[in-house]
């Protein structure tokens, strides 16, 4: 008889492998003296053994600076710590307890997190600090599932030891990420102080600040782009009674007398059905879900945001409902048996028809892509049927993952391509059409993948058919499009900044730092500043190649190539290069960015015209008195206008750049850390709309978040 302790990554997932690892599924939950009350610790027996399984609550330990002296740069001494002693808010600290105290008399350590970077970076930590053990006695399970046959069959295959080079390569990753967002930070903010006097937290790090500076490349292209001006040609035909367009061979024309003279020799001519062709085009069943092409298609069909995905997906795989969704695989293991996967999606009324003929197919073969992830499948159901409980963004999101799931088994869909070329006088006009021949995959991925059939009119070669009207219409040629949340992640990950797990993190932190606006993103003032300025006086903070090189290196400690300290010493190296360069233009670039900041917090507060006085703008401010903010008119100075409301007390508010629908009011959007923003009318107390109607994209309750607002505007 042995005691384990098994280190879980949520308590969520604790209860899961807990229940999945006592042999009569009932483990007990253990009462806990004072000090560890919140902290489940679930007691497991299993062939005699006793098993402790006890979640983390987040990265119970990070680095903090191992010196005194206030701000400064360089900073280049830290240590690893318990996360509480680095924030007073963090509520780790009956976690590290726990760990302590059920490590005292035990075997073994087993590590059950995440099987990812940071994962192994969650584990170890708490293995080698709260545990007091080292890394090479620990044992690993590995599942990417969170049912019950993967946890047993994971714990019965125990790896003798963790991946000890992956783990390294996420301790080298947090102490790099420390060194250059502290660093960084500290120079850009004290850069402010020292030529100025003021203070303003300016912040940026390794992956931030290139990200940010792809959003200001294409905001410089699309302000200094020149549009040139173009021709379309509109033409329509009636046929059976339908008006019907035609397209110009060319869709566009440069020159007004090059569209003159297509109008004028087509108009009033008859057409003449010149050439009918055809083709017939495969199209093959669309690759597994990894986490970027899940994020793409959630965006494209729901609009959400890559982290509103994220935080579905980990839900999702919380419930034991998908597998786990930080992967980038496009290839499942020969080891994954998709039968009984789809025999329990059988059973699940949505999708038991398209399921029951997959498994009446002689071979079940999944479509695979180029990328590989040797620590997870790509994302796949578990076939374990929802609860009703699952909230709105998680429903949607498992619908996609189980329709492209289906999909990628399915035959390929054939599509019959027809245009019909008509000449008016020497100029060809088109009539394009298209019919699905055989849905094949399409049909397993509905309602997603919907393809627009056009059926053409019933015309022979050689007939004739008359312009209803034939026109020229001016354009112009059109600046890049701005970046949104999805091609913004897919442009890092093109580049190769950041990984799986964080870029969405990333995209979060630029909007909540003021560096960028707007789901069609824009750089504001302090974002172009900050940008600006460092390109002219310290460019390689913003290095991409920089920022990607690093992230080769940490790979190849993972993978066993490098040594991390040889890795660790090589980036302080070009850390204090970059710092010592900063620090010789400290002051132009204080002074720079104060001017930028400055802008930014006027035009933050500003909502935008006062509809009561229509002279004065509704601000955002603070009571001299109470302390706390809320939305008045600028009027009021003036004695013109002395309307005002109370709005949400917590986190960052910024105009919503849109009118209240019912009230005309110019609303507000309420930015909270790791929540999705909400937009409220300030007028809300008064307005004509119902209470739920004038609070706008809020992904819980909409009438319990309301209670919420009130409670928090109250004087």
């Amino acid at each position: 008889m042995s005691n384990y302790l098994c280190i879980s990554e949520k308590p969520t997932a604790a209860k899961r492998i807990a229940v999945a690892l006592d042999q009569a599924g009932k483990p007990r939950k253990l009462p806990n003296p004072r000090n560890l009350a919140k902290v489940p610790v679930y007691e497991c027996r299993r062939n005699g053994d006793t098993i402790f399984v006890i979640p983390a609550l987040g990265h119970l330990y990070s680095t903090v600076e191992d010196s005194i002296g206030g701000w400064h740069y360089p900073a280049f001494s830290y240590k690893w710590v318990p996360s509480y002693l680095n924030n007073p808010k963090n509520k780790t600290r009956p976690f590290i307890a726990a760990f302590k105290k059920y490590s005292r008399d035990i075997d073994g350590v087993i590590i059950a997190t995440d099987y990812d970077l940071e994962g192994e970076v969650i584990g170890a930590a708490i293995a080698k600090y709260a545990c007091n053990k080292e890394l090479t006695e620990v044992k690993r399970m590995k599942f990417s599932t969170l049912t019950k046959e993967d946890i047993v069959s994971s714990f019965e295959n125990l790896n003798p030891t963790i991946d000890i080079n992956l783990a390294h390569a996420g301790f080298t990753r947090h102490e790099i990420d420390w060194l250059f967002g502290i660093n960084l930070t500290r120079a850009l903010t004290l850069s402010i102080k020292h030529s100025t006097g003021r203070y303003k937290l300016i912040s940026t790090g390794r992956v931030q600040g290139p990200t940010l500076k792809f959003v200001a490349d294409r905001e410089r292209n699309i302000q200094t782009f020149v549009p040139i001006p173009r021709w379309a040609i509109d033409a329509r035909i009636v046929l059976e009674g339908e008006d019907v367009q035609l397209e110009y061979n060319k869709k566009f024309v440069p020159t007004l007398t090059e569209a003159d003279k297509i109008v004028n020799d087509t108009k009033g001519s008859e057409g003449i059905v010149s050439k009918i062709s055809s083709r017939q085009l495969t199209q093959n069943p669309p690759l597994p879900f990894n986490l970027g092409s899940l994020q793409s298609e959630a965006y494209r069909y729901f609009g959400y945001s890559p982290s509103r995905t994220l935080r579905a997906a980990e839900s999702l795989y919380l419930n034991a409902l998908i597998s786990y969704p930080r992967t980038g695989s496009q290839q499942f293991a020969a080891s994954i048996n998709h039968k009984p996967i789809l025999k329990n999606l059988a059973k699940i009324g949505l999708y038991s028809d398209r399921a029951n003929k997959l498994l009446s197919l002689s071979k079940l073969k999944p479509t695979f892509g180029k990328k590989k992830d040797l620590a997870h499948p790509p994302i796949h159901p578990t076939g374990k049927r929802p609860a009703a409980s699952l909230s709105s963004d998680a429903q949607n999101v498992y619908k996609l993952i189980v329709c492209r799931y289906l999909a990628i088994f399915g035959p390929p869909a054939v599509k019959k391509s027809l245009r019909l070329d008509i000449d008016f006088n020497g100029h060809i006009f088109h009539l394009r059409g298209m019919k699905v021949l055989k849905k094949g995959w399409l049909e397993f991925y509905a309602p997603f993948g919907k393809v627009d059939e056009v059926e053409l009119p019933d015309l022979a070669e050689r007939e004739k058919v008359k312009f209803a009207s034939i026109i020229h219409k001016q354009s112009y040629t059109q600046p890049p499009a701005r970046y949104n949340p999805n091609s913004l992640l897919k442009k890092m990950e093109e580049e190769e900044l950041g990984t799986k797990a964080t870029r969405a993190s990333i995209i979060d932190i630029l909007y909540s730092r003021g560096y960028i606006e707007d789901e069609s993103i824009n750089a504001t003032d302090l974002g172009f500043a900050v940008i600006d300025t460092l390109e002219k006086n310290s460019p390689d903070i913003i290095s991409i190649e920089l920022t990607r090189d690093l992230e080769k290196d940490m790979e190849s400690i993972a993978t066993g190539e490098k040594d991390r300290e040889i890795v660790l010493m090589e980036s302080i190296k070009q850390l204090k290069n970059i710092l010592e360069s900063f620090y010789k233009k400290e002051k132009i670039i204080g002074v720079a960015l104060q001017e930028q900041v400055q802008n930014l917090k006027q035009r933050q507060r500003m909502l935008g015209l006062c509809p009561v006085c229509k002279q004065g703008e509704l601000i955002v401010t603070r009571s001299i008195r109470t302390k706390k903010r809320f939305v008045g008119c600028t009027g009021y100075y003036k004695k013109l206008c002395d309307w005002s409301a109370p709005i949400p007390q917590s986190g960052y508010a910024i105009p919503a750049k849109k009118n209240c629908k019912h009230c005309g009011f110019p609303m507000i959007t309420i930015r909270k850390k790791g929540k999705r923003p909400y937009t409220i009318c300030p007028n809300w107390l008064n307005c004509s709309g119902t209470p739920l109607e004038v609070l706008e994209n809020y992904e819980s309750n909409k009438a319990e978040a309301l209670e919420t607002i009130i409670e928090d505007t109250e004087e």
